[in-house]
Protein backbone atom coordinates (compact mmCIF):
# COMPACT_ATOMS: atom_id res chain seq x y z
CA UNK A 1 0.00 0.00 0.00
CA UNK A 2 1.75 3.62 -1.03
CA UNK A 3 1.16 5.81 1.78
CA UNK A 4 2.05 9.12 1.76
CA UNK A 5 2.72 11.79 4.26
CA UNK A 6 0.04 15.06 4.44
CA UNK A 7 2.43 16.98 2.77
CA UNK A 8 3.72 14.77 -0.08
CA UNK A 9 -0.11 14.49 -0.78
CA UNK A 10 -0.53 17.81 -0.98
CA UNK A 11 2.33 18.06 -3.39
CA UNK A 12 1.28 15.23 -5.60
CA UNK A 13 -2.25 16.67 -5.92
CA UNK A 14 -2.22 16.21 -9.56
CA UNK A 15 -2.38 12.60 -9.04
CA UNK A 16 -5.92 12.95 -7.63
CA UNK A 17 -6.56 15.33 -10.25
CA UNK A 18 -6.94 17.58 -7.48
CA UNK A 19 -5.82 21.17 -6.87
CA UNK A 20 -3.39 21.87 -4.15
CA UNK A 21 -5.56 23.75 -2.18
CA UNK A 22 -8.28 20.98 -2.25
CA UNK A 23 -6.19 18.52 -0.92
CA UNK A 24 -5.02 20.70 1.97
CA UNK A 25 -8.40 21.27 3.08
CA UNK A 26 -9.17 18.16 3.01
CA UNK A 27 -6.08 17.28 5.37
CA UNK A 28 -6.30 19.79 7.51
CA UNK A 29 -7.30 18.36 11.02
CA UNK A 30 -4.85 15.34 10.23
CA UNK A 31 -1.04 15.35 11.61
CA UNK A 32 1.84 16.54 9.78
CA UNK A 33 3.92 12.98 10.17
CA UNK A 34 0.46 11.06 9.59
CA UNK A 35 0.73 8.31 6.83
CA UNK A 36 -2.27 8.11 4.18
CA UNK A 37 -3.20 6.03 1.68
CA UNK A 38 -4.47 7.01 -1.87
CA UNK A 39 -8.27 6.15 -0.38
CA UNK A 40 -7.99 7.68 2.60
CA UNK A 41 -7.29 11.01 1.11
CA UNK A 42 -9.75 10.70 -1.82
CA UNK A 43 -12.30 9.80 0.66
CA UNK A 44 -11.52 12.97 2.71
CA UNK A 45 -11.14 15.14 -0.76
CA UNK A 46 -14.84 13.54 -1.46
CA UNK A 47 -16.23 14.56 2.17
CA UNK A 48 -14.59 18.24 1.84
CA UNK A 49 -15.49 19.46 -1.39
CA UNK A 50 -19.19 17.70 -1.50
CA UNK A 51 -19.96 17.96 2.39
CA UNK A 52 -23.81 16.91 3.31
CA UNK A 53 -25.96 19.71 4.71
CA UNK A 54 -28.57 19.48 6.76
CA UNK A 55 -31.79 18.78 4.40
CA UNK A 56 -29.76 16.30 2.74
CA UNK A 57 -29.38 14.31 6.30
CA UNK A 58 -32.88 15.04 7.43
CA UNK A 59 -35.86 12.39 7.05
CA UNK A 60 -38.35 13.01 4.24
CA UNK A 61 -40.84 11.68 6.97
CA UNK A 62 -39.85 14.18 10.11
CA UNK A 63 -42.44 16.92 10.69
CA UNK A 64 -39.06 19.74 11.00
Amino acid sequence: MNKRSKQEWIESAVVLKRERFEVAGALFDCVDDALLSQQEVIQKVDVYLHPKTKEETVNVDTTE
